[in-house]
């Protein structure tokens, strides 16, 4: 006895009584070659998938709340320190290039 399965994603799937129970619709080659064609040979079948309604239904408000702080924070945290970093390479820069106009303007004027 063989059924048609249709799991979720449209994959079509064979099943049929095992030769424990004492009927066997086909040989074990067939059945390996129909999971080697169906791609699920030797692989574990994928983990039910999750709709966005589904994994939202499971977060309740507050959970969402500091989740959303705890982002916005490390975000201003993190834009604070990269815009402390980029002052102090302009400031790094700015000196630099004032001292090396100051030894140009020494060099021409002894020249």
């Amino acid at each position: 006895m063989l059924t048609n399965v249709v799991r979720e994603g449209g994959v079509v799937q064979r099943l049929g009584k095992s030769s424990v129970e004492g009927e066997a619709d086909g040989t074990i080659s067939e059945f390996q070659e129909d999971q080697r064609l169906a791609g699920c040979a030797g692989r574990a079948p994928p983990p039910p998938r999750c709709t966005p309604a589904i994994a939202m239904a499971e977060v309740s408000e507050r959970t969402l709340q500091l989740s959303v702080l705890v982002a916005f924070a490390s975000g201003v945290l993190l834009g604070w320190q990269a815009n402390r970093l980029r002052r102090r390479y302009l400031d790094w820069r700015k000196r630099r290039l004032q001292d090396k106009l100051a030894a140009t303007q020494k060099k021409l004027d002894l020249a």
